[in-house]
């Protein structure tokens, strides 16, 4: 026995291993950690920062300030709605604009910070501007129903709110208390008009036959109607595409300070001279609404205002060489960025007798007959805008400012009667 000791200590040592290894192969929950099913995993990211409640969907939708979202328990009770009272667009996100004719326009958005969008967001003057196959394009909000992205949602979350249980409901509630009790009478048979000539049978009703010519029929004959034609010229030419100066020039400085003068804005109605406004670096301004004579044109304004004109980013004295005299001469230059024409910041210097921002103006001209011609004029950042003009309905659906066209959407003057035209400079 004592000869045979050790061999019998490794040969039970050796089995109690084969145990071991045999007992981790069947349970694997003593070596290996249990991930998070995928089951689990929200198909949102929720927080509350400064009383707001925000809302991060992992997939894009169209929800927008003035929109609903309703939240429940884990139970599916307690339901409670909250009105969206802002989305944030992260910077160059994707999207999909619709607009209220129904055309859809994808692209990017070409803002280089978050573009914040509050309740009256549709009353903005400035454009929602999207880059597309190397084209910007200026939306009007006013023409915008609702804009398709990832884009974040806040709204008012009260004290209290228990992130745990947050859940949403993924689906509409169907409102009825709105409709009207129209639609909700029974069907009732109606007899036709009999001054209508067509044939007055029905389910209980007999038909009404005449003999015409030999010939049977359930219509009483009338004289043949001379048919009309139903093509008419476009009614909408475009007669200028033109780049207009920019209203705000530099004409001097005072140390670090830029002055620039309003050719839009005379000191008074019988004055010659243009209005002069002092402008700080890094301050925006805004127009001056309630101007008084002796007033500037442009005021304070900060960056959450929505009427915010322009801020002079960066202002800069130097001294170049003139070619004409050979002698040194001092300019002054100013990087402006204006945030109602959108796109990127630009230079104006005291040397420029007119600057051009990209300010595009568009007239066009309604020549229909029987009518007196009209024209009406817009610019690049009036995307959608639509004339109302002899029974027709005229819209700006696309503006292109490389090649100088308009395309438009033509309604009426029949009923569900619309066409479409590209139209170019003659």
């Amino acid at each position: 026995m004592r000869k045979y000791y050790d061999k019998m200590l490794l040969a039970f040592g050796l089995s109690l291993l084969a145990i071991i290894s045999i007992i981790g192969f069947f349970n694997p929950s003593r070596s290996f950690k249990s991930s998070q099913p995928l089951s689990n995993i929200q198909p949102f990211e929720f927080e509350i920062k400064n009383g707001l409640g925000v809302l991060t969907l992992r997939n894009t939708h169209r929800l927008m300030p003035g929109n609903t979202i309703t939240t429940v328990d884990f139970n599916g009770s307690d339901i409670e709605s909250f009105e969206i009272k802002e989305v944030i667009f992260r910077r160059r996100a994707e999207v999909e604009v619709n607009l209220k004719n129904g055309q859809k326009i994808s692209g990017k958005l070409t803002n280089q910070d978050e573009l914040i969008l509050g309740k009256s967001w549709q009353n903005l003057r400035q454009p929602l501007t999207v880059s597309r196959n190397r084209k910007t394009i200026n939306i009007s909000l006013a023409t915008v129903e609702s804009v398709k992205s990832d884009h974040k949602i806040l709204f008012s979350s009260p004290n209290g709110f228990d992130l745990q249980n947050f859940s949403l409901s993924f689906y509409q509630r169907k409102n009825t208390y709105n409709q009207h009790p129209q639609n909700f009478e029974r069907p009732t048979w109606k007899q036709k008009k009999l001054d209508e000539n067509e044939t007055n049978y029905d389910l209980f009703t007999p038909p009404v036959i005449y003999l015409v010519d030999g010939k049977l029929s359930t219509n009483i004959p009338q004289e043949p109607i001379l048919k009309q034609a139903n093509d008419e010229e476009f009614g909408m030419e475009l007669i200028r595409f033109s780049n207009e100066p920019y209203p705000y020039k530099l004409v001097s400085w005072i140390g670090e300070t830029p002055y620039f003068e309003d050719t839009q804005t005379r000191q008074s109605p019988n004055s010659s001279s243009f209005v002069r406004n002092r402008l700080e670096v890094g301050i925006p301004y805004k127009k001056n609404k309630d101007r008084k004579g002796g007033q500037p044109s442009l005021v304070l304004s900060t960056l959450e205002d929505e009427e915010k004109q322009l801020v002079i980013e960066k202002f800069v004295v130097q001294q170049y060489r003139d070619e004409k005299t050979g002698g040194m001469k001092i300019i002054g230059r100013a990087l402006v960025k204006d945030f109602q024409l959108g796109g990127n910041a630009f230079e104006i210097n005291d040397q420029m007798k007119k600057v051009y921002a990209g300010n595009i103006k568009i007239e066009v001209r309604m020549t229909l007959n029987d009518l007196d011609n009209k024209t009406f004029t817009f610019t690049t950042k009036d995307m959608g805008i639509s004339f109302d003009f002899g029974d027709r309905l005229f819209t700006v659906v696309e503006i292109d400012e490389v090649k100088k066209t308009i395309l438009v959407n033509k309604k009426g003057p029949k009923p569900n009667q619309q066409i479409e035209q590209l139209l170019k400079l003659p």
